[in-house]
């Protein structure tokens, strides 16, 4: 029998359809979304530019609470916000960020309340000394650091306070005067004291200038010094001999008082 020949027969290619299909429903749905998604910018910015020139959203009122060196009128200029103004057109980031960069604020919260009412509430640097520095006077906080240079419009008086080389490390010792004076610990009132004076051999020393009279408190036995120094104070009080006194001091768990030298 004759060797039937092997034939290979080709097959006959056909396109599929499906894959162009997909790819086309694809980018119709991208298109679709693009479309949306620039529709609702489109809107959302319409609504911003509507939202910020509207007379609805006009600010109103705008309250102030905590501030005592700052006047209402410099809270508002500080901070950028001004009545009449838009109300959403107000960045609350920009208006505490530049009330902190003033010298006299140490904490700011501000809240939007729509549509048309702004609440500040502000914590000041309270001043308890002034301090001179490069030749400038300034209010200083308890720690005797720097607030912001004495001017007129915002004149307080206050005790002078000078921090001798090598005393540095009794800074802390300020803001525990202040508060112990504030308890009654010491009886002296604070307006009646015009300078205080940090030394490396003395301590905090008092200069009080309607008595022309010194304290001195050494720190290596804070509190029991100053109950030393109250005593001492109370007895020379109740003899009424405080007029003939010029320094007390009070160290080495003793108490020294200096008399005024006699007239000659």
């Amino acid at each position: 029998m004759a060797r039937l020949a092997r034939v290979k027969v080709a097959r006959r290619w056909k396109p599929h359809f499906g894959g162009l299909k997909t790819a086309a429903a694809v980018l119709c749905l991208l298109a679709a979304a693009c479309a949306v998604l620039a529709g609702v910018c489109t809107l959302s910015l319409w609504l911003y530019r509507v939202a910020t020139t509207s007379e609805f959203f006009a600010t109103r009122h705008i309250d102030v609470t905590g501030n005592v060196r700052l006047s209402r009128e410099m809270v508002l200029q500080f901070g950028g916000v001004k009545e009449g103004g838009n109300c959403l057109a107000v960045s609350i980031a920009d208006v505490e960020r530049r009330l902190l960069e003033t010298p006299w604020v140490e904490e700011v919260s501000v809240k939007r309340l729509l549509p048309d009412r702004f609440v500040i509430r502000l914590k000041e640097r309270m001043p308890s000394f002034w301090v001179r520095q490069d030749g400038v006077l300034y209010y200083a906080n308890e720690g005797g650091g720097p607030i912001a240079p004495v001017e007129s419009e915002n004149f307080l008086s206050l005790p002078t306070l000078q921090i001798e080389e090598g005393a540095e490390d009794a800074r802390p010792y300020l803001a525990r005067l202040l508060r112990d004076m504030q308890r009654g610990a010491l009886p002296v009132e604070a307006g009646a004291i015009a300078a205080v004076n940090l030394s490396p051999g003395r301590g905090v020393e008092i200069y009080l200038e309607d008595r022309e009279m010194r304290l001195s408190i050494a720190t290596d036995d804070w509190d029991g010094n100053l109950a030393r120094l109250g005593i001492a104070l109370g007895d020379l009080a109740r003899r009424h001999e405080l007029k003939n006194v010029r320094e007390v001091r009070a160290l080495n768990g003793d108490v020294r008082v200096i008399l005024n030298r006699p007239a000659q």
